[in-house]
């Protein structure tokens, strides 16, 4: 392994952060609420600005404001138990305005796009709050709005709870799956394949842009650098407001915006297993943010590095590389992001945003292929040193954006986007020789995806007293995706047991495939009263995908290699959405919808495995069409919220699988459904918390080949989730959270026979313990354990992959401590 800068300071962070836990000064009496936590507060009725500005005072958080939008508003005053937010929205109820969080103790006062609605004051929820907090109404930006609730459940972190929920586990993938009902477990590695949200696939959005590409790479989540995360809301169930890829939900990240106060964070992260810690697992993380601005032109830049250890099992083994969609183990990472931002007058802003993530990986180690010989589940798969590999897992992406918001233009809301997005991963090597139709290679694929596109958004308020909103807009996008392939010696592979790679040459896997679309959707909200709300809506969207002639991996050693043609495939799909909310009493909502998901089906897995005489116009490339119905409740008690929702999804067609490694091509006719409910307790003196989430749901698909109904994959399908929590909070500057996450055993064989993705899977609990301490307010230490009783399990992904092929057999990590430092300058 080539020696790098970041693994010869991972050790020196992990000293770092220990010794700031061991050695920090004494606690100074100004410290700012915990965001959501409850405490007394007495504000006097009066002028509007003095009266939000005596409330940040008391709670001790930062809030930007320009009094002069405020001049000659009136608050009715504020008394008693309330949260941060709860208080914000009691004070600036009816008067068109709203607090936004820019970073953890950091507010900005602004217009809201829409009338404010009345909201009860509520209590924090679980840290993942799940659309129960009655009175807030965040979906994705492109629907948020404060005149209606949500016909559908929403989980929503924010910057803080994202912070804390890291130092349980640092992959975005698992610490999502930890918190959010609906979603599978992730696989512990780079990939979410998987990793499926309501038995479906979700789409990942970051500031509006998309991160899923037509040729599906399942490294979506793994594209996101989780420091610069501002906001995460995860809407359950198939949507088309963004267009295609949303079959199971959204999953809408927003990233750090400036503030436009000058302000400074760094933060130093350390790790290592616990169980016989070894020099090889320590990895460390540097980060930092940096936001400043005036009055017309604001901005921020986040400049990070981090260097990823060897993973080790519960029993102090290395984990092996995982040869089928790779890992990020001895990984170097580095990223970089700055947005700029132009108010151009009291309604108008422009904002130009850059960000650059790139994870190499650089390790000696290769997964052993002779474990493949011994019995299916008898082993799991077994590093071997001596990996000679000049190009290694890799993901690279860079993103542009520009901007562009006016709260006043004829009386609606404008927000307009351009995007670009360069895109490039590697996977892992793979022996292919057994597999003809990739022509019986030992060969390595990568992808490089280019996408542009744009949306835009407008929201117009109706009638006399504004009781009714009309959101309309449009998107398009092209994407040009391709997939070469490098190729590599096999006698040298096998002569030195799978450990060196001689490249020999480059082929094409998948040809150069443009997939061009164009959306356009219109929704309607309106509100009756306090207690009924309605919104429903449409989208029309249309797309093609085209590729030009190529010579196909099956022809790449036949004598007179020969060409396939290319083509072109065309869809267009008009989807529909209802929803209601009905309030029978304060506190209580129940909610139904029905709701459509469009998507495009994955014409690169077809394409890439062609043979002699394929034609495109005979595929089976039809796109997906998804129904989903959902009824549910949500309610707010004394010290409770609980909510309680079922759903089934059903499509005619389902997404393309293939199987045999491509040379069979199936669509199936699928049907979901499935229970998600939550519950959260407060005590009166907010010391303690608690609460837990259950996911149930089935799946069952039926073979165009088949007359009956069959049982999905655990790929779609994952089992029964149980998750728990408890969080104790002696006072304002600690707290503890221990939380646990449950998934039950199953058996996804049919006739008792197993093959891809069906296997007799064992369940496994697991239990995270987070601790933080605000030592002051510029100073912060965070001490987390991952899996603290540091279980032996295989997460569902690993015995799924292969079932007939140990070597993607890979337990997951033991026990692993993390130690965070922050300091604001």
């Amino acid at each position: 392994m080539h020696t790098s800068p970041l693994r010869a300071t991972a050790l020196a962070a992990l000293t770092f952060t220990t010794a700031m836990l061991l050695q920090a000064p004494a606690v100074y009496a100004a410290e700012p609420a915990t965001h959501g936590a409850q405490k007394t507060y007495q504000v006097q009725a009066g002028p509007l600005g003095p009266a939000v500005m005596a409330f940040a005072a008391q709670a001790g958080v930062n809030l930007s404001v320009d009094l002069k939008q405020l001049g000659g508003m009136s608050a009715r005053g504020l008394s008693g138990k309330f949260s941060i937010d709860g208080g914000f929205a009691h004070l600036l109820e009816n008067t068109g305005f709203g607090v936004r969080q820019v970073s953890p103790g950091s507010y900005v006062l602004e217009p809201l796009s829409a009338p404010a609605a009345k909201s009860a004051e509520v209590p924090a929820s679980s840290t993942a709050r799940d659309g129960a907090e009655l009175g807030a109404v965040t979906v994705t930006a492109r629907t948020q709005n404060n005149l209606v609730a949500p016909s559908r459940q929403i989980t929503t972190l924010d910057a803080e709870e994202v912070q804390q929920l890291r130092q349980g586990s640092d992959s975005l993938a698992t610490m999502l799956s930890k918190v959010v009902p609906g979603m599978a477990d992730s696989s512990h590695t780079i990939t979410d394949y998987g990793q499926t949200l309501r038995g479906r696939n979700m789409l990942i959005l970051v500031d509006g842009i998309p991160l899923n590409t037509n040729r599906d790479s399942s490294r979506n989540l793994a594209n996101i650098n989780p420091a610069d995360i501002a906001q995460i809301e995860v809407l359950r169930g198939s949507s088309a407001i963004y267009g295609s890829g949303a079959a199971g939900g959204i999953v809408s990240v927003r990233t750090k915006r400036p503030s436009g106060e000058t302000k400074a964070e760094t933060i130093v992260t350390g790790s290592t297993p616990l169980y016989h810690p070894k020099g090889a697992g320590i990895g460390g993380e540097v980060q930092h943010y940096l936001s400043g601005g005036g009055e017309v032109v604001d901005y921020s830049v986040s400049l990070g590095a981090k260097h990823v250890g060897g993973s080790f099992d519960a029993k102090g083994n290395r984990i092996a590389p995982e040869p089928s969609q790779g890992d990020l183990f001895d990984s170097n990472i580095y990223n970089a992001s700055a947005k700029i931002g132009f108010k151009l007058d009291a309604d108008q802003r422009l904002q130009f945003s850059a960000s650059h993530y790139n994870a190499n990986q650089d390790t000696d180690y290769a997964s052993d292929p002779s474990v493949a010989r011994l019995p299916a589940g008898s082993a799991a798969a077994r590093p071997i040193k001596g990996l000679v590999l000049a190009d290694q897992n890799q993901i690279k992406n860079t993103m542009l954006g520009l901007d562009y918001e006016n709260r006043n233009i004829a009386g609606s809301t404008l927000a307009a986007q351009l995007y670009y997005r360069d895109f490039h991963t590697r996977f892992a090597p793979f022996d292919a020789r057994a597999v003809p139709v990739r022509g019986a290679n030992v060969d390595q694929s990568m992808q490089n995806s280019d996408v542009f596109g744009g949306r835009l958004t407008l929201k117009t308020p109706l009638g006399k007293d504004k009781d009714t909103l009309l959101i309309w807009g449009a998107d398009f996008n092209h994407e040009r995706t391709d997939m070469p392939i490098d190729i590599f010696d096999p006698k040298v592979y096998d002569a030195t047991g799978g450990l060196v790679f001689q490249k020999i040459g480059r082929l094409i896997y998948m040809p150069p495939v443009t997939t061009r679309s164009l959306g356009a959707f219109a929704q309607l909200q309106h509100k009756f009263n306090e207690q009924w709300s309605l919104e429903g809506g449409a989208r029309y969207d249309r797309a093609q995908a085209s590729f030009n002639d190529f010579t196909p991996l099956s022809q790449s050693k036949v004598p007179s290699p020969q060409s396939v043609a290319g083509g072109t495939v065309k869809y267009d799909a008009w989807t529909y959405n209802l929803g209601t909310v009905f309030n029978p009493v304060k506190g209580q909502e129940i909610y139904a919808s029905y709701s459509q998901g469009f998507e495009l089906p994955d014409i690169g897995v077809v394409v890439r495995n062609a043979t002699l005489g394929f034609n495109i116009g005979n595929s089976n490339l039809q796109a997906v069409k998804t129904n989903t119905v959902e009824i549910g409740w949500r309610g707010k008690f004394a010290n409770l919220l609980a909510n309680l929702g079922g759903f089934q999804s059903q499509s005619d067609l389902g997404a393309v699988q293939s199987f045999n490694n491509g040379l069979t091509l199936l669509r199936t006719k699928e049907k979901i459904h499935g229970m998600e409910g939550g519950l959260d307790y407060f005590s009166d003196d907010d010391h303690w918390s608690a609460g837990g989430s259950f996911t149930w749901m089935k799946g069952r698909e039926r073979l165009q080949t088949a007359s009956n109904y069959q049982g999905m994959t655990g790929f779609r399908i994952p089992p029964l989730k149980l998750t728990a929590y408890v969080e104790y909070r002696p006072n304002a500057r600690w707290s503890h959270r221990l939380q646990a996450t449950s998934y039950a055993g199953k058996d996804y064989r049919l006739d008792g026979k197993t093959s891809f993705g069906r296997y007799d899977t064992r369940g496994y609990t697991t239990v995270d313990l987070i601790s933080q301490w605000k030592i002051d307010p510029k100073n912060r230490v965070s001490v987390g354990v991952e899996n603290l009783f540091n279980r032996n399990y295989f997460p569902l992904y690993s015995p799924l992959l292969r079932s007939n092929n140990n070597t993607s057999r890979l337990p997951a990590a033991g026990a692993v401590l993390r130690v965070s430092y922050a300091h604001t300058w």
